[in-house]
């Protein structure tokens, strides 16, 4: 339509008969169709703002939830591994697992993965164009492609071995951060800190070398591919010239080709910054799925029935080894506990009372041997049922971030206020939560911090009782208390063992003198049996820790 009214336009100009007024109403029709070209082109950006609004929102999304979805599966993940998968693995070098190697899946399918497709479509695009104008100078032109891709992949195979290194150079970094901040208190009561920075400086200098090597690679990587440009367009002034001068192409189809060579070599730089995030993304995801392909503990949820122990414990000739070797913990162990008796291990550290105990719940495989509960083989019940019906207070009695509340009930939604007041009271333990400003909604730092060893025993009595098991389980818990406490702690204990079968090991002696049977361990063995005086009148192992103890 502009072209027509231009035309109009000149014709009236040469003739002479063109007015002011006809000029004017000739301009107002231009105009008009000036001002629809700008709305368009309005609405093009517009939409394009729209779609490209669009597009980062879905691709975040879905990253987001589809890192969501992977972060959930990495826990259960983790909550499900034997106890032998994390006495292997630092704290620190699962955390990474969960967060920096994740994050680096994360980045690469929210900026990198449609940025990639892109730029190959445009390489794949751009190629086509240039065999369709001249397939000789396309081809003369592709003589640079093998170089770049040579070079690619080389980089790319460095390149992984590199993240390799520097993923694994951060997961000993966070593992030393986790190990030092737990320890801190004892950091600094034995003046610890230059020795301590010192370590931590050398596990941080491994992972700044191996963060510069990878830097050294991307520093090189990127001028060779702008070098692989020049000598694109070098070869081709040289043929491309050639041709020009005998007339063979035009100088437009040639201007042409140096236009589409600027435009092959934007994506391949652009996929070279997009490597670094590939790279670390396919380092992050091959730990990832290494981790997630790890055997889980078989809970065995078929044979699930909800039953209730009775509480007969049988152990025949078990033997026990950590390391699936010939280094047994536990040699040939056998006794029985029948329902509602009260027995306790006693040895020498390292003994392998806590072995013993461990083997009950199944926290451990056994390799040879047998243990029944009610008369069922362990592997007969699911992991559920055996757990729900046992319960164990520890030495280093653990608690979670929360409430003392929360600590007691454990997601119990069957339990009541009242009926966690009674069990609290039961041992001894509503008088210190009663003291504190917030009573049972009293925030509980990681661990327990706040609380001391005794404090933490006793809200762990509660638990246990709370959890109401058939069998329960003591190790070493009466051990570095007050006496004021450890009164406490037993009469709690005295309660919590009624009508239940109870094992407990202690090395304190007073604690277990009336329990109904003592198995004395030594060295994996089970040396000597029978009650206090039974043992003392023998004078073998129990008599001579009973002696230092108490002469």
């Amino acid at each position: 339509k502009v072209v027509v009214f231009s035309d109009q336009l000149k014709k009236l100009q040469d003739s002479g008969e063109l007015n002011k007024q006809d000029l004017y109403k000739l301009r107002q029709n231009d105009l008009h169709t000036l001002k629809i070209f700008g709305l368009v082109f309005l609405g093009v950006v517009i939409l394009q703002l729209v779609l490209s609004f669009l597009q980062i929102y879905f691709m975040n999304y879905a990253s987001q939830h589809a890192m969501y979805d992977l972060r959930c599966k990495l826990f259960a993940t983790l909550e499900r591994m034997p106890l032998s998968f994390f006495d292997k693995n630092p704290v620190g070098r699962l955390v990474t697992r969960v967060t920096n190697d994740v994050r680096t899946l994360d980045e690469m399918l929210s900026n990198g993965l449609l940025t990639l497709l892109q730029e190959f479509l445009i390489l794949f695009s751009i190629l086509i164009m240039m065999l369709v104008l001249n397939w000789k100078l396309a081809l003369v032109t592709f003589t640079v492609i093998p170089f770049i891709i040579a070079l690619m992949i080389y980089f790319n195979r460095k390149a992984r071995i590199l993240y390799r290194e520097v993923r694994k150079a951060l997961a000993r970094i966070n593992s030393r951060l986790s190990e030092d901040i737990s320890g801190v208190k004892i950091i600094q009561l034995f003046n610890q800190f230059k020795h301590k920075t010192k370590a931590f400086a050398a596990v941080n200098n491994e992972y700044y070398h191996a963060s510069m090597k990878q830097l050294h690679l991307f520093a090189f990587f990127r001028p060779l591919i702008n070098s692989g440009r020049r000598i694109a367009m070098a070869v081709l002034l040289w043929y491309g010239g050639g041709r020009i001068l005998d007339n063979t192409i035009s100088f437009g189809l040639f201007i042409a080709f140096i236009n589409y060579i600027d435009r092959f070599f934007e994506p391949i730089n652009q996929l070279s910054e997009k490597f670094n995030i590939l790279q670390a993304a396919m380092s992050g995801s091959e730990r990832i799925f290494n981790l997630m392909d790890k055997p889980v503990q078989n809970y065995r949820e078929e044979k699930t029935c909800n039953c209730i122990f009775k509480g007969k414990i049988e152990f025949e000739n078990v033997w026990l080894s950590y390391n699936q070797n010939n280094d047994y913990q536990l040699q040939d162990i056998s006794f029985t506990v029948e329902p509602g008796e009260k027995i306790a291990l006693v040895g020498h550290t390292g003994s392998g009372k806590t072995s013993i105990i461990n083997l009950i719940g199944a926290m451990y495989p056994y390799q040879k041997g047998q243990i029944k509960i009610d008369g069922k083989k362990l592997e007969d019940y699911s992991l559920t049922d055996l757990r729900r019906n046992i319960g164990v207070v520890q030495q280093d009695v653990f608690l979670f971030s929360g409430t003392i509340k929360d600590n007691i009930v454990l997601n119990n939604k069957n339990m009541t206020t009242e009926q966690m007041k009674q069990v609290a009271h039961y041992v001894n333990v509503d008088k210190f939560i009663e003291s504190l400003p917030q009573k049972y909604e009293e925030p509980v730092m990681e661990r327990g911090s706040t609380l001391s060893v005794g404090q933490r025993q006793l809200i762990a009595f509660a638990r246990v009782l709370a959890y109401d098991p058939a069998i329960f389980v003591l190790d070493e818990a009466t051990s570095n208390i007050d006496t004021e406490t450890e009164l406490l702690i037993q009469d709690a204990l005295e309660k919590v063992m009624e009508n239940r079968t109870s094992i407990i090991v202690a090395h304190r002696l007073s604690t277990i003198q009336h329990v109904d049977r003592i198995l004395v361990v030594h060295k994996g063995r089970i040396v000597e049996e029978g009650n206090h005086q039974e043992l003392l009148a023998k004078e073998g192992l129990y008599y001579d820790l009973y002696r230092l103890q108490y002469t």
